[in-house]
């Protein structure tokens, strides 16, 4: 046995069907009485990075992963250079995810080790998958630091996702700032238009989410109907005024009637309207 893990490391790299020992012995590296400084694992994780790294170049070169004209498949370990292949899902489920569970491991030093491989992802240019994140947040969640995990997202430890805004979302109610956290998130995920308007419709702001619409050039495409109703159900008469003259407005511009369409089924809408501030308010300036 050879007595140095860096060294065990790189040659178990180079032993096929290793995998199974290279993940044991990584997660040993993490455990009481026998835990290695983070620079040491770090190394170790940049070696993992650079097998992947050259996985991934081979597969962009190469989709059908075929040896031009010998019409067989490639074996792994012939475009990794002879090395075993460690991937995030291997190392989350085999030795990060059981290490973050295990008490007798301080969890700042798994919150460290997770970020040194982020770090080493981020690097090699290798996209990190979210559940690195869900777990590096659940683990200060769960010891509340949530001070820590602000400063995280707000220096981009964690990068911007979907997925992250909404665990996020449902952290509010043990932490509140992270409603606004998941919103600026969203706001940064260009492809996030959708869920931010049902974020602030979900808050009963609906004002911004208009105001959110009209920024993004979305407001012509609104659904009405469901502004109206969640302008209904806050029993708000002003709010729902204003909300109700918006889209009267916006009828207006794009048709040239302030009236609602049949197949935008706003005719309760109108009706409530019409009970609140009668007939005579319905198409004039508010």
């Amino acid at each position: 046995m050879i007595p140095e893990k860096k060294r065990l490391i790189d040659f178990l790299l180079f032993r096929r069907d290793s995998k199974k020992v290279i993940l044991s012995v990584i997660k040993s590296a993490l455990m009481p009485g026998q835990q290695l400084g983070l620079a040491t694992i770090a190394q170790m994780f940049d070696k993992f990075n650079t097998v992947c790294r050259s996985h991934l170049d081979f597969q962009q070169q190469s989709s059908t992963q075929f040896v031009e004209g010998a019409g067989k498949p490639i074996p792994v370990h012939f475009y990794n250079g002879g090395r075993i292949l460690i991937q995030q899902p291997d190392l989350y489920t085999h030795v990060l995810s059981p290490c973050a569970e295990n008490k007798e491991i301080p969890y700042k030093f798994i919150v460290a080790v997770l970020v040194e491989y982020i770090r080493s992802l981020n690097q090699y240019h290798i996209p990190v998958q979210h559940f690195l994140y869900e777990l590096i947040i659940n683990t200060l969640v769960h010891h509340n630091c949530f001070y820590q995990l602000h400063q995280f997202l707000q220096y981009h430890v964690l990068n911007d996702s979907k997925p992250i805004a909404c665990l996020l979302l449902s952290l509010e109610s043990c932490y509140p700032p992270a409603h606004q956290l998941a919103l600026d998130m969203l706001k940064r995920v260009s492809t996030a238009n959708e869920e931010i308007v049902e974020v602030l419709l979900s808050k009963n702001q609906l004002l911004p989410a208009l105001r959110f619409l009209r920024s993004v050039g979305g407001s012509d495409n609104a659904s009405a109907r469901k502004f109206l109703e969640a302008a209904q159900n806050t029993e708000d008469n002003l709010l729902f005024f204003t909300v109700f003259k918006f889209f009267e407005q916006r009828n207006l511009r794009l048709r040239g009637d302030f009236h609602f369409m049949p197949g935008e089924h706003c005719e309760k809408y109108v009706k409530h309207f019409e009970s609140l501030f009668g007939y005579d308010a319905l198409g004039q300036v508010a």
